[in-house]
């Protein structure tokens, strides 16, 4: 249509400046353009007026058939072609759980790789790596979640037989939610309490069969299935699994951090520095997983915003205020309200985006020095992994939601793709913990830091220098470096904005620890911790919107040559994400923070909001193209409002025609049927 090639035309930089930085380089946007032209041409996708497959009606057993059909296609492709582009997303850019195969190389197979030892990897990686088997990662259970050390599953070893026994005791240990379990898998990992001589060493981790590879029925002392449709991700089989007793060889247990001898003795590894915890050693597989939560749902508010994006760039609907009567209807993108929501959607996007980077460099530097015996920097990642899921899913579930509304009636509408879009990147919110635990977990992390420092106690070396304004702040004193006051013509560098946050999250830490603190005077641990919950949270949201604005800072200025129109677009972004947080913060634990704490004056929330209004104008002509860089398909946005060459209504009257309901069989059945339209026209008459 001409108002979207009006559109891009105004840009002022070529999108594929930005895919490259998305994407790593030039060589994986190639690649991976390749395999998803391969796939849309194997699963049927390349005519973006014919009806997806996925609105056609189907029931939940069709929308499991239709997500293994695709399952296979993108899976063979990784296999024939040697690349892992669907390995954590699909080739709909959802998480990869939404497959039936995906968490076989994503949980499954990466905590074999991080717990297994030397002879289980060479066996079970290889199987895994052909897809000779398909595995689940089956941790939680119908009673118990985010809390692991809750699990009741039970794997009591048997000296006399040398076998583990795996037994659900309680309807509440059943696993339930694993994706895969239902009906998709073979294996799994099952997290259980070790018990030898009867001692409940805790919860450790077992490769279980669970389905035979010759009928694929479920092995004896295992009942399996799905749990029926959700709000999302029906593609898969979200399942159950109760374990009766089941027998499983010593050599199920992942032992490269614990093992259990032949007499049933339980040995635990040693490091450099002693015994390392062995519910701390798994932390590596959770961090791997929430990294890769974090980056998914980046991607899953990309696409709510490029839908939402694309479908205001070409309808018009109405006219600016007190335009003249004669002038025709305006394209809504131009309302300032509905690019506002727009470009701070897009802004959140990337801001997610830099973040999960970040951590990724953290974290293969994490598993760098681990392979080294070296566990110093866990506790760290443990906790920012948690802040970051808990933050990012956040924002994108509520930025998706956003997104869907922008778009008006059309938007409710499965075709528009938001529906779907918006569910799945809601999910996220209660995957591998819920967050509001996750936000206490970090603030536990904190808190300790704190404590260590005010008792003349060594912090770990990545908070040391922030933890140092914070007991400054304990101390009522005012640091040097206040950005209090600050000069209003540097208020909008990035060095200023950074340290605004730094200085908000150091004082809300600061409060919070002491009123914490003060509390456990008065009452039990338990009960302070209940009562400062909400300030807890303040301080853990702050902490995480700063190492954001960090990441985001940094990558931004880095990762395209100075000058150039896209460093420039990248610039306005972050300055938009960063007041815009301050002037609408998408979470509410302390909203009023940077005035409350005096690091902004009123007048420079004023000044705030007009510098909004000059970033929207400068980054007006971009959405396009902004939207435009995450490189998205058309079959993989699977909406009839977000194509890329705008065709909306054409697109969505064809759709919709397609539908089977109007194919008239359901106006036949709804006229013929008992109690139907046609037997109450005719009671009606009597």
């Amino acid at each position: 249509m001409v108002l979207m090639q009006q559109a891009r035309d105004s840009s002022t930089f070529n999108p594929m400046k930005l895919t490259v930085i998305i994407y790593e380089n030039e060589t994986m946007v190639r690649s991976r353009r390749a395999a998803f032209h391969r796939v849309e041409h194997a699963l049927g996708l390349r005519d973006n007026m014919q009806l997806p497959h996925i609105y056609s009606g189907l029931d939940r057993e069709g929308l499991y058939l239709e997500g293994v059909r695709r399952a296979r296609v993108i899976t063979s492709d990784m296999i024939t072609h040697g690349h892992n582009h669907f390995q954590w997303l699909n080739e709909r850019y959802q998480i990869c759980n939404s497959s039936p195969f995906g968490m076989n190389f994503l949980m499954f197979r990466r905590t074999i790789e991080l717990q297994g030892t030397a002879e289980q990897r060479r066996y079970w990686l290889q199987e895994v790596d052909q897809m000779r088997i398909n595995g689940a990662y089956a941790q939680t259970e119908l009673g118990h979640g985010t809390f692991v050390r809750g699990i009741e599953t039970t794997a009591t070893f048997d000296v006399d037989t040398g076998t583990f026994t795996i037994h659900s005791p309680t309807p509440t240990s059943v696993k339930y939610w694993p994706g895969g379990l239902g009906f998709s898998c073979s294996h799994a990992i099952v997290a259980a309490r070790l018990i030898t001589h009867g001692k409940d060493r805790g919860v450790h981790m077992f490769i279980v069969q669970i389905r035979s590879l010759d009928d694929f029925a479920p092995v004896y002392g295992v009942e399996l299935g799905d749990v029926g449709m959700k709000m999302a991700y029906n593609g898969t089989c979200n399942g159950y699994a109760r374990f009766h007793h089941l027998r499983v060889p010593r050599s199920s247990l992942l032992a490269a951090h614990a093992q259990v001898l032949r007499d049933g003795t339980y040995c635990q590894a040693q490091t450099k520095t002693g015994a390392l915890p062995l519910s701390k050693r798994v932390y590596s597989t959770m961090l791997d997983t929430r990294r890769n939560i974090v980056r998914c749902v980046a991607f899953g508010l990309a696409q709510a915003a490029t839908i939402a994006a694309r479908y205001s760039i070409v309808r018009e609907q109405g006219q600016l205020m007190f335009s003249d009567a004669a002038e025709g209807e305006t394209a809504i993108v131009m309302f300032k309200s509905q690019h506002y929501r727009l470009l701070t959607l897009i802004a959140q996007s990337y801001a997610i985006l830099f973040a999960a980077k970040d951590f990724d460099v953290k974290y293969d530097q994490l598993v760098c020095e681990q392979e080294n015996d070296d566990h110093a920097r866990l506790p760290f990642m443990h906790a920012l992994s948690t802040g970051l899921k808990a933050w990012a899913t956040t924002i994108a579930s509520t930025g998706a939601t956003e997104a869907r509304k922008m778009c008006g009636g059309h938007g409710f509408v499965a075709l528009s793709g938001l529906p779907e879009i918006e569910a799945t990147v809601s999910a996220t919110v209660t995957f591998e913990g819920e967050n509001y635990v996750m936000w206490q977990q970090l603030v536990v992390y904190l808190f300790k830091q704190v404590k260590a420092l005010c008792a003349g106690q060594n912090v770990d070396v990545e908070v040391k220098d922030y933890m140092g304004g914070v007991r400054t702040y304990i101390n009522d004193e005012t640091p040097a470096s206040s950005a209090q006051g600050g000069d209003k013509a540097n208020l909008f560098d990035g060095a200023t904005l950074l340290l605004i946050y730094r200085e908000r999250s150091q004082r809300l830490l600061a409060s919070a620890y002491s009123a914490y603190r003060d509390m456990c005077g008065l009452s039990s641990a338990a009960e302070a911790w209940n009562a400062c919950m909400m300030s807890n949270l303040s301080a853990a949201q702050a902490f995480v919107e700063y190492m954001v604005l960090e990441s985001f800072l940094k990558w931004s200025s880095s990762s395209s040559a100075p000058g150039t129109p896209e460093s420039q677009a990248l610039s306005h972004l972050f300055s938009l994400f960063a007041l815009t947080t301050i002037t609408s913060p998408s979470l509410s634990f302390a909203a009023g923070s940077f005035l409350e704490h005096g690091l902004l004056t009123p007048d420079q929330l004023n000044g705030i909001r007009v510098h909004i209004n000059e970033l929207l104008a400068c980054l007006l002509p971009d959405i396009a193209a902004l939207t435009d860089a995450w490189d998205f398909t058309d079959s993989s946005l699977c909406s009839a409002l977000g194509c890329k060459d705008g065709n909306v209504y054409e697109r969505l009257l064809s759709w919709t025609r397609q539908l089977p309901a109007n194919s008239g069989r359901a106006v036949e059945r709804a006229w013929e049927a008992s109690e139907g339209i046609e037997e109450f026209f005719k009671a009606s008459r009597l």
